[in-house]
């Protein structure tokens, strides 16, 4: 599988579905994270705010018009949360690997928002090759190929909460069928540990771990359904000033769950997510 490494080069953003972008944005704030302008993509009726980190970023997606016909409508509406992975690569590369390993991508596509960069109106580009949904991965995933990165990238952005760089993203899973494709997926071999395992994707790790370990890192109330598994159901960032993360968190309102090693978790329910964090430096 050693082929993909070059392929599939890392994760290049997570995605989080809201069904209310403006109390989504407002909540984000609250937490001590610098969020982008409001984008419009040409497609689909829906928008986002993207939340920048060193080489990857989050992406707050909803519905900008409700009237849209829109392939994440159910998804944003019936199960919002941490609901996709969008991988970093060459989309036409990535969709003929995908194909050589007996998956089902769909063919490279194009998709286009509106942003703003500094007063003038621009719009950035991306190539796409998605996998379908499956049992063995009930959420969205994507190589997200970027065409006009000048207009999404532009620079780091600084996060009062000082978060600088995704670490880790938590999958759920429930046996070794579910590691098995993510193997042919990404390229890389999985070592199975207890049920779970761990590899490195770019500068993110990614670690597959069961329900009953993911509850005990970080309690059963985190908000996170775990109905179909593997489910998306966490992710760890480093940031400068751990201090000033947790008084951002405390003063919002959320719990912080020690975790170990310094660190420690904030479950924001209202989102569907788990935030761990650890000292960047």
């Amino acid at each position: 599988m050693s082929e993909a490494v070059d392929i599939v080069k890392g994760v290049d953003h997570l995605i989080v579905t809201v069904r209310d972008l403006d109390r989504s944005e407002r909540t984000w704030r609250s937490l001590g994270f610098h969020t982008t302008a409001r984008g419009f993509h040409q497609s689909g009726g829906t928008a986002n705010h993207l939340i920048m980190l060193d080489r990857t970023y989050i992406e707050l997606l909803g519905l900008a018009d409700p009237s849209a016909d829109s392939p994440y409508r159910q998804m944003i509406e019936e199960s919002p949360g941490l609901s996709g992975l969008a991988l970093r690569g060459s989309a036409a590369e990535t969709y003929r690997y995908w194909r050589a390993q007996g998956l089902e991508p769909s063919s490279p596509e194009s998709l286009a928002r509106g942003v703003e960069i500094g007063g003038r109106a621009e719009v950035a580009r991306f190539g796409l090759t998605r996998l379908p949904s499956s049992a063995a991965q009930p959420f969205l995933l994507f190589c997200c190929d970027h065409l006009t990165p000048q207009f999404v990238w532009q620079g780091a952005a600084l996060h009062p909460n000082g978060a600088t760089r995704l670490e880790e993203l938590l999958i759920v899973v429930d046996g070794a069928h579910s590691l098995s494709h993510f193997e042919h997926i990404t390229g890389r071999t999985i070592a199975n540990d207890a049920g779970g395992g761990t590899l490195a994707l770019g500068e993110c790790r990614v670690t597959f771990l069961p329900a009953d370990a993911f509850m005990q890192r970080f309690g059963s109330e985190t908000g996170v359904r775990l109905v179909k598994l593997p489910t998306l159901a966490a992710f760890a960032l480093a940031s400068t000033d751990l201090g000033r993360v947790r008084r951002f968190a405390q003063e919002a309102g959320w719990r912080v769950r020690s975790t170990g090693s310094g660190g420690f978790a904030v479950p924001v329910p209202p989102e569907g997510v788990v935030i761990e964090w650890s000292s960047a430096t």
